[in-house]
């Protein structure tokens, strides 16, 4: 019997007896010898090893929300400090606030594209870690930038190190995604993702206490001097460089996913010893493993055929030119794959559901401080520490009472309801609210601005129990190990593109039928956003239900449809010793 080489395919044995074969995960079982197959035993309880991977990745995730949308709050700041005799007064103009907020989402695009793509090439572990150490230069940059004896201003430094923010934040989306899913069990591989997602929200809240923490302690610098905000906003945008520090190196240190090592490399070994490392197995486990023989009698051959397999990737690794050899069979695959209306439809589902989502939800979350001011939350009559203090008090108000339950919500309840539901019900509920927001702005306005606060902060919690978190998870599951990490990245991207046209059009539509600064067309901005995210239940359509199957379920049925089994074997084979 032919024995195959584990970068071919995943290699399954069938219940010939099974009722549904195709969707039936209980009929699909990795050889006993492969080793990952206690990734997919859903008795498995979380370890301490694998809350420390959680810790490890939300704590970047916590960071990169904190940066992102710091912004937020730090613009009307900006305002009070540079802008005093702009028009309107102390307030950015629209034309510099747009790529100011922008110039991060467009960094995310460049960081989620290049990671994706370098870490499907050569591995999670050789990059994780080198996107803290971007985004903890930029920060401090950020935090520092000042204005050229002539040329640019101060402004411009900041939106230039916030563009390389970008990048690093970026680049933490498919790394992240992907390494939590490649070390997380099929039953609780969801919760495991959504829950270093969540970490967005925790990171809401910590820009809001943070901006009115230090507000606090400057109010009587600020009421005697507006120009001492320039001492806040940096404050509160630094600060955002300590979780990184604290997290650097123990992303450095992580070792190889297994899943990488295994279904990519080749390295059986590599992947086993990074199970025990983690604890995810014991030696027992591994020799009970290894005294296992298939159904067929031939696992004993297998594993034979694997120390082979691995004695010649170690010979053929210094071998450049079948290393460049395998670069160029790795990009045909990758094209061929998707080249496939059946995987191509899963990734343009991914994408599209992404990029319709980040349209409305970061054309609003970047700008709650000017919609709290529109509904006089925090009306710009007051004072300048006033009318700051407010806007970080309604900002707090909205994440703690709507986005952050949302993501908490998702964390417990997408193993039992599943990625597909929540993301159609998300679309579907702030699509509909945003129509009404916008349609009944004005009554709801002058009749009860608390009204205005409890739809909105419906809304944040059905963005996050909804789609914002469900476009995250799913792209992380969908694909084969080989192209997963570079697949989300192109979904992300795809996400930060429609970011991108938010954040610079937003101000701009805003004030369509009236002065700059008035935000004249602010309800029929949302309008728009309603319809939008309906829209994102259509594409929801093509995007597969990956609840409760194991990430071997798409690597076996992705390499079926996608009729690609030999191109991406890294060349090991020497003379005449084809392991077949």
């Amino acid at each position: 019997m032919q024995n195959p080489d584990p970068i071919d395919e995943v290699n399954y044995r069938r219940n010939d007896n099974a009722e549904d074969p195709e969707n039936d995960q209980d009929t699909y079982h990795r050889r006993p010898s492969n080793g990952l197959e206690v990734l997919d035993d859903t008795k498995k309880k979380l370890t301490w090893r694998q809350i420390r991977l959680l810790l490890i990745s939300s704590t970047g995730f916590f960071m990169d929300a904190y940066d992102i949308f710091i912004i937020n709050l730090v613009v009307p700041m900006l305002g009070y400090v540079y802008y005093a005799n702009s028009t309107p007064p102390n307030k950015v103009p629209s034309a510099v606030q747009g790529p100011l907020k922008g110039m991060t989402s467009l960094g995310q695009l460049i960081g989620q594209l290049s990671f994706g793509y370098i870490s499907d090439r050569w591995g999670r572990k050789k990059i994780y870690g080198v996107e803290l150490i971007i985004i903890t230069i930029a920060t401090i940059f950020c935090a520092t930038s000042a204005s050229a004896e002539a040329g640019l201003s101060a402004i411009a430094f900041l939106g230039f190190w916030r563009l390389i923010l970008g990048v690093g934040i970026g680049g933490d989306y498919p790394l992240s995604a992907t390494i939590t899913s490649e070390w997380a069990v099929a039953n609780r591989r969801g919760q495991m993702i959504a829950a270093i997602f969540s970490m967005q929200g925790f990171g809401n809240v910590a820009a809001a206490l943070v901006t009115i923490i230090v507000l606090a302690c400057f109010k009587t610098p600020v009421n005697n001097n507006v120009v001492n905000l320039d001492y806040v906003w940096r404050i509160c945008i630094g600060l955002g460089a300590v979780p990184a520090v604290a997290t650097i190196y123990a992303r450095l240190t992580l070792p190889e996913s297994p899943r990488y090592s295994a279904d990519v490399i080749g390295d059986q070994k590599a992947a086993r010893k990074a199970l025990e490392d983690q604890k995810w197995v014991t030696s027992e486990d591994g020799e009970r493993r290894r005294q296992t023989i298939d159904a067929d009698g031939n696992g004993a051959e297998y594993e034979k055929n694997i120390k082979v397999i691995n004695s010649n990737v170690s010979q053929t690794e210094e071998d450049d030119s079948s290393y460049k050899e395998h670069r160029i069979k790795q990009q045909q695959d990758f094209r061929a794959y998707f080249s496939k209306w059946s995987n191509l439809k899963v990734l343009l589902g991914t994408s599209l559901s992404w990029f319709l989502m980040d349209i409305a939800f970061y054309g609003i979350n970047l700008n709650q401080s000017i919609i709290l001011t529109e509904i006089g939350f925090a009306p710009s009559g007051l004072s300048p520490w006033d009318t700051l203090f407010k806007q970080a008090i309604g900002n707090l108000i909205l994440s703690v009472l709507g986005a952050l339950p949302g993501y908490i919500v998702t964390v417990f309840t997408v193993e039992k309801l599943g990625r597909k539901p929540i993301q159609y019900l998300g679309f579907f509920v702030c699509g509909v609210l945003f129509i009404i927001l916008g349609a009944a702005w004005f009554p709801i306005r002058s009749v009860n601005v608390a009204l205005f606060i409890v739809l909105f902060a419906i809304i944040q919690f059905f963005f996050n129990f909804g789609p914002n978190t469900t476009t995250f998870i799913s792209p992380a599951e969908v694909f084969p190990t080989r192209h997963r990490s570079r697949a989300h990245g192109i979904a992300a991207a795809s996400g930060k593109a429609g970011a991108i046209i938010s954040t610079f059009g937003f101000n701009a539509l805003a004030d369509v039928g009236g002065p700059p600064g008035a935000e004249t067309f602010l309800p029929n901005v949302l309008i728009i956003f309603g319809v939008i995210m309906l829209l994102g239940m259509l594409t929801t359509v093509w995007v597969p239900e990956s609840k409760g199957k194991s990430l071997d379920y798409f690597e076996r049925e992705r390499l079926n449809e996608g009729g690609i089994r030999s191109l991406f074997r890294r060349s090991r084979r020497t003379g005449n010793d084809e392991v077949e």
